[in-house]
């Protein structure tokens, strides 16, 4: 006959099945009376002894390595301390090999190991007591009637704490009726939260509703869901801009001078740390600076707006041009002569943009939208051509290393801001109308210290690489302004 045994999960203890599992204990009484019973004689035994006697138990199969009863209770029962029940339950069994737990709890791989009814995990299994299945297999194999079991021990009885009578089955209210409320306190509490939401509403209603509608409107503004304008339509709103900024440029041509006469004055101050303008920005009332950072102020009437931008103003009601102290301060150094161009004007449409190209050497490069960009490099050119440098055009077809004489690398790269120390000699300007190609790196990575490119495109050996946008707006760069762009003078 073969006994067939389940292995119990872990999560199947609970409290119902510890009220109906009460043979549990019965094992260590039961097996020893198998054991040890009078043994009858072949002619007067009944031999049909069956597993019906066994009771149903929980038992534990020690495995390979086991490293004691204190581990094993603590990993089938999750009480180290429970060993002792375990012990108590298989105390002078003798197994199958003919050993039984002892006094030294020393345990033996393959023993089994009749364990509590809420025992659960990996090696537990529910079925019944082997022990008592070996005594009735071999008596069996003797001709014997097996031994009768001994009597069943008391059912298992919960305490008090764990046990859940009958009679409690329902929950008695023992206060008194005159103290009970007569209202619900949860309907007393959501009456007070309407009330108060009530009165937010109407003190704050119009800053809650704009709340509310703020990230609606954000939604509703971002540019993905308005439909994008035909190019013919963009360009035509672009040149508008551009013409515009063109007009703004016309209307002042006396900028151009206030504009030298601040970088002028900046250069000559004295200071700490001498200023060098990026760009100049003007206005018919005021004159702002854009300098590198870590510059030292003069002591004139510069005023320092933010670390890059000072400004000189003479009050609104002046319309005239500014008159810069320059002369009046002791001389430190020589004056250099500035080279501003001027772009085009802010994003305000009013303010002017001159950027100083004093000392730009090297390659300025406009990326971006080819037809912006090729208008930026011809506005520089014209601007570089008005200040008296000379001007070389790169003809079509004709290579980039015909104009550009050959020079060792300039190991050393100047700042692209701060650039490279004044000389009095001006710079040979090259100007490449085409696009920048692989074939011209190698000579764009060694332009002499005197030389100035000004072409299109983008290249990794820019000292300044600019980038032109189809709106008509152009990206400085390192110079951090947005300039829409002028439109270059009309050729004679």
């Amino acid at each position: 006959m073969t006994l067939t045994a389940a292995a119990r999960p872990l999560d199947a203890r609970s409290t119902a099945t510890r009220a109906a599992r009460t043979g549990a204990a019965v094992g260590a009484s039961l097996v020893a009376a198998l054991l040890s019973a009078p043994t009858v004689s072949p002619a007067h035994a009944d031999t049909a002894g069956t597993y019906d006697m066994c009771p149903e138990v929980y038992y534990y199969v020690v495995p390979e390595g086991s490293p004691g009863l204190g581990a094993v209770a603590d990993l089938i029962l999750g009480d180290p301390e429970r060993a002792d029940e375990i012990h108590e339950l298989n105390a002078g069994r003798s197994q199958a090999d003919g050993t039984a737990l002892g006094e030294d709890r020393a345990l033996q791989a393959g023993w089994r190991l009749v364990v509590p009814f809420d025992s659960g995990g990996e090696g537990v299994y529910e079925g019944r007591d082997p022990l008592c299945v070996v005594a009735v297999d071999q008596a069996n194999a003797q001709g014997i009637a097996p031994p009768s079991p001994h009597p069943a021990p008391p059912a298992y009885t919960p305490p008090p704490e764990a046990e859940e009578s009958a009679e409690q089955g329902e929950v008695v209210d023992v206060t008194p009726q005159d103290d009970k409320p007569k209202i619900d306190p949860r309907l007393l509490a959501a009456g007070a939260a309407a009330l108060v939401l009530l009165t937010l509403l109407t003190l704050f209603w119009q800053p809650i509703g704009r709340a509310i509608a703020w990230p609606f409107r954000r939604i509703a503004a971002l540019p993905w869901r308005r439909p994008r304008k035909p190019r013919s339509a963009r360009i035509a709103a672009a040149t508008r801009r551009r013409r515009a900024a063109t007009e703004r440029v016309t209307a002042d041509p006396d900028a151009v001078h206030r504009a030298g006469g601040a970088h002028s004055d900046l250069l000559s101050a004295p200071a700490d740390v001498p200023a060098r303008p990026v760009a100049i920005l003007t206005t018919r009332v005021e004159t702002t600076a854009i300098v590198p950072v870590g510059a030292t102020p003069p002591a004139t009437s510069w005023r320092v707006v933010d670390t890059t931008t000072w400004r000189y103003s003479r009050g609104s009601a002046s319309s005239g041009p500014h008159n810069f102290a320059a002369s009046t301060h002791t001389m430190v150094r020589p004056v250099a002569h500035g080279v501003l161009a001027c772009l085009g004007t802010l994003e305000d449409g009013e303010t002017l943009v001159h950027v100083d190209l004093t000392r730009t050497r090297g390659l300025l490069a406009v990326g971006g939208d080819r037809a912006v960009a090729a208008d930026a490099v011809r506005v520089i050119a014209d601007a570089l051509h008005a200040r008296g440098l000379s001007i070389r055009v790169l003809k079509e077809g004709q290579p980039l290393h015909s104009l550009v004489p050959s020079a060792p690398p300039d190991l050393s790269a100047p700042d692209p801001v701060h650039g490279l120390e004044p000389s009095r000699e001006h710079p040979l300007v090259v100007v490449v109308p085409r696009p920048l190609g692989t074939a011209d790196e190698h000579v764009l990575g060694a332009i002499p210290a005197s030389t100035l490119v000004v072409g299109t495109g983008e290249s990794v050996h820019a000292r300044w690489q600019w980038r032109a946008h189809e709106d008509g707006t152009l990206d400085t760069g390192a110079l951090g302004l947005d300039v829409i762009l002028r439109l270059p003078e009309r050729r004679r």
